[in-house]
């Protein structure tokens, strides 16, 4: 996976309907669970994980991994169209850009100021609840 996949479509149904839809996670896969609370249980297959953030109707984050990979963040958002609702997903790998520019800093590049794990503090911290 690149480090940032993003992926964007518009269904039919109404923000609710579709938020609402998320709690019945057959988009995940078979045997899928995902509980819609802040530190709730992600759970699709082999692939376990937990929310990092819920903004009922519009935004999921969460966390997850399967055995021996990587964690990614996926980030749903949810908005209001004209035919619908407009879902955005983003799949990243934060985690692995900031290990790249500490890196990047070991060997001689340049952090202007704060490193970079100090100035994305806030969302590492998010991440390690």
């Amino acid at each position: 996976m690149d480090e940032l996949v993003e992926r964007e479509l518009t269904v039919p149904e109404g923000v609710e309907d579709v938020w609402r839809s998320l709690a019945q996670p057959e988009w995940l896969g078979e045997d899928a669970s995902i509980d819609l609370r802040e530190a709730g249980d992600v759970r699709a297959g082999e692939r376990t994980g937990f929310v990092e953030e819920v903004e009922a109707p519009h935004r999921l984050a969460f966390w997850w991994s399967a055995p021996g990979e990587e964690a990614t963040r996926v980030e749903l958002e949810l908005e209001e169209a004209e035919a619908g609702t407009r879902i955005r997903v983003t799949e990243s790998r934060p985690l692995a850009i900031l290990d790249g520019r500490d890196l990047a800093i070991e060997f001689g590049g340049s952090s202007g100021g704060a490193g970079p794990v100090a100035a994305a503090g806030g969302v590492l911290a998010g991440a390690l609840r």
